[in-house]
């Protein structure tokens, strides 16, 4: 016996496994796409989200068939079907406090953060909060990719100190002979 649909059920925001059994439940069948510009395969339903969501007629004269437009789970869905994934950019960090830095650099999805002095002769304290950032990789506007396994390279100068002309200066020159 086959079930008669009594409209699609929102799909938008599930992840692919759950949207084909929540569709097939309610008498659909499904195709689906990449929504982004990449038209990957999408052989692992428990990878990929619903973006978008369109009937697609029917198959066979059967059942009704909606076509699922996904991304990566881990992604951003696009603003259109078939658009770019607009991934975030990478924030300016330098000349705030490293406790800062490490809130903006959360906020675009960025989790691994390496701190490291910016001077050679001045070792990082295990809580480097207050120290200033000097300088940052990736740089300030570059596009972050799955930002959630982008690490964050950060050289800190201490609360009392500048920030030198260039990563790995020494804060006190050796003395001349």
């Amino acid at each position: 016996m086959t079930s008669t649909p009594v409209g699609p059920p929102r799909l938008v925001g599930k992840v692919l496994r759950e949207a084909r059994e929540v569709a097939s439940g309610a008498g659909y069948d499904v195709v689906t796409h990449d929504a982004s510009k990449k038209n990957a395969g999408q052989w692992d339903a428990d990878g990929w989200k619903v973006c978008f969501q369109t009937a697609a007629g029917q198959r066979g004269g059967e059942r009704p068939v909606l076509d699922l437009g996904v991304v990566r789970v881990d992604a951003p869905c696009p603003g259109a079907d078939g658009e770019e994934i607009p991934w975030p950019s990478m924030p300016g960090v330098a000349g705030t406090d490293f406790f800062e830095a490490e809130e903006m650099l959360e906020a675009v999805g960025v989790r691994k953060v390496r701190p490291e002095s910016v001077y050679t002769d001045v070792t990082l304290p295990a809580a480097p909060s207050t120290w200033r950032v000097c300088f940052q990789e990736p740089a300030p506007g570059r596009r972050i990719e799955n930002p959630q396994y982008a690490t964050a390279y950060l050289k800190l100068a201490p609360p009392d100190a500048g920030c030198p002309d260039a990563p790995y200066a020494r804060l006190r020159p050796e003395p001349t002979s």
